[in-house]
């Protein structure tokens, strides 16, 4: 065996001493883990999930109207009701839904986006702003992009 005996040449008042430091140190970290669990935010927070819509590469030839409508998760992770005061679109992108009531902490809404997308290859660049009376972000912007593509064709090794 390695080890058949471990012996410690300690006092008990060094044994004490010990005791009391780690009983010290494990208060301490539970009141700092317990410190940082409570520190919620002041006020409501905003977070969109997702932060972006990302479409991708969309080939023309399945290109249907589902590709532009959108949905965008709306989070309270603050410790005030949040408010959207107003959601917009840009350049023919519409609102079709959002909370109009308070979002209660820990509570979550949607907001449903729909547009056009025109049936011909290009880049899908489209932007949603939330307007609302959340601390980090009075103001917070969603971008949707993507592309339409030509499809693929058999048998061809594309680079």
């Amino acid at each position: 065996m390695l080890v058949e005996s471990l012996t410690f040449n300690c006092s008990i008042e060094d044994m004490r001493k010990l005791v009391s430091a780690v009983a010290v140190l494990l208060v301490l970290g539970c009141s700092i883990a317990a410190v940082a669990q409570e520190k919620k935010v002041k006020g409501a927070y905003i977070r969109l999930d997702p932060a972006e819509v990302k479409l991708g590469d969309i080939p023309l030839d399945k290109l249907s109207d589902s590709h532009g409508k959108v949905e965008i998760k709306v989070l309270n992770e603050g410790s005030s009701p949040l408010l959207l005061n107003r959601v917009e679109g840009c350049c023919g992108t519409e609102i079709k839904e959002y909370a109009k009531t308070p979002i209660l902490p820990g509570k979550e809404a949607t907001i449903r986006v729909e547009f056009r997308i025109e049936p011909k290859p290009q880049a899908i660049r489209r932007v949603v702003t939330i307007h609302s009376n959340a601390v980090n972000s009075k103001e917070l912007t969603c971008p949707i992009t993507g592309s339409v593509v030509l499809p693929k064709k058999a048998g061809r090794i594309e680079f």
